[in-house]
């Protein structure tokens, strides 16, 4: 993650107004140098002249991010120029849109290839040359509260709720790699997303750009009235410092975003509230023999070919319920009670924030002396798991148990699966 800034390289593209330009600035205090992509070229030869005048390095590229072909030319220069880049900032956005009824195809395709395909190509054209850096590098995605909580205006809420997926997948793609990656999703910045949208609109009609704008009046006066955009770049800052990756600038809509999740809830229940006792669940066994033990679970587990990259013999999943068996040799010295911190060390290359929630002796129906570990971390520091570890030593072998699922997941129909552990 970047801790110092003075000498980064950053690229913000929709950086000539409103939030971008809130990004540039807030980047030039910190001494940064600044790429300033926009699709406005007076907007944008205005603002790079006021930070030459103010000996801030910046270099002003003209770009429509709907292009492909113009973002790799963004990448090409900025590398030219610089030698490098630092930060990322995808941002370019338009806030066009309407009721699904009265859009057309080119409505679509507009705003989709701004809001999405701008940070696609964005993604593609940069993403290798930071990686083969090696140098501290962070991608920022604009996304909009719009992408979990939709309003009237289908394309652009459909465009930003694909930005957040399309992050959070990079950021899986990213874990331990010297990128890091974090998503925007404001609710009113102080903007003028609209006035550019429609005259924007007025270019591709065919219309005089300076014909005069309106727009929804309440839209407009919720922006002007939104959060300084370099009070929301401050935010991004310390987002970037401390690798956080949702950066929602109004937490006050947190209670909109329970209640989408909740509905979720509890539509799925009534869905299947019918079903419930239809179920009759079978048990399977494997078997291992050396060290022989066994362990039973419920049929509608998949058994899964444990991949390249790990040390389980034996996988098997429901929904994002995990079994995962591992055996392997260990000194005859170990002790049961040290085995934590081997667990911890191998979800390292997984996992962020591990914590050890607790160890405790257990003892097998056999009489066999083993060790409970719950572990609770963060999946390529996003996504957090409980994790439950139950450790044996036999024969110079450490056999390990686990069943892992989302935080909020962990039951008595996982947890039971360890108890059925049987040494012969």
């Amino acid at each position: 993650m970047i801790k110092e800034f003075e000498g980064k390289v950053a690229v913000i593209t929709g950086g000539a107004s409103g939030i971008g330009l809130g990004l540039s600035k807030v980047f030039a205090k910190q001494g940064m140098k600044l790429v300033i992509a926009d699709i406005d070229k007076d907007a944008l030869d205005k603002v790079c002249k006021e930070f030459s005048d103010n000996n801030i390095e910046v270099m002003g590229v003209i770009t429509d991010v709907s292009s492909h072909e113009q973002v790799a030319h963004l990448a090409d220069v900025s590398y030219e120029r610089f030698g490098k880049v630092n930060i990322l900032c995808n941002n370019a956005g338009i806030g066009a849109g309407g009721p699904i009824r009265f859009l057309s195809q080119d409505d679509w395709h507009w705003t989709i290839g701004v809001n999405l395909f701008g940070v696609i190509y964005g993604i593609q054209c940069f993403i290798n040359r930071m990686i083969n850096s090696r140098e501290p590098c962070h991608i920022i995605n604009t996304s909009s509260l719009a992408g979990l909580v939709p309003g009237d205006t289908a394309p652009y809420s459909a465009s930003k709720s694909a930005v957040i997926t399309l992050s959070e997948t990079l950021a899986l793609e990213c874990f331990n790699t010297n990128v890091s990656v974090s998503v925007i999703c404001p609710a009113h910045v102080r903007s003028n997303i609209l006035e550019n949208s429609i005259k924007l609109s007025q270019v591709r009609s065919g219309e005089s750009p300076d014909k005069e704008v309106s727009g929804n009046p309440n839209a407009k006066k919720l922006l002007e009235l939104g959060m300084d955009p370099e009070f929301m770049a401050e935010l991004v800052i310390n987002a970037i410092e401390n690798d956080i990756f949702y950066i929602f600038t109004h937490p006050e809509y947190i209670p909109a975003l329970k209640a989408r999740f909740e509905r979720i809830y509890d539509d799925t229940q009534k869905l299947y509230e019918n079903f419930k006792d239809q179920k009759i669940v079978k048990k399977k066994v494997y078997q291992n023999d050396a060290p022989a033990f066994s362990i039973t679970y419920p049929d509608y587990f998949i058994d899964l070919n444990p991949g390249p990259m790990t040390k389980a013999i034996f996988i098997a999943s429901y929904s994002d319920w995990n079994l995962e068996i591992f055996v392997s040799s260990i000194s005859p010295k170990r002790r049961l009670d040290e085995l934590p911190k081997k667990i911890v060390r191998s979800l390292n290359i997984i996992a962020k924030d591990i914590e050890i929630i607790s160890n405790e002796h257990k003892t097998l129906e056999d009489g066999t002396p083993a060790y409970e570990t719950i572990i609770d971390y963060r999946v390529v520091g996003i996504i957090k798991v409980r994790s439950i570890h139950l450790s044996v030593l036999k024969d110079g072998k450490w056999v390990r148990i686990s069943v892992n699922a989302g935080a909020n997941n962990i039951n008595d129909d996982l947890t039971d699966i360890l108890q059925t552990l049987e040494m012969k």
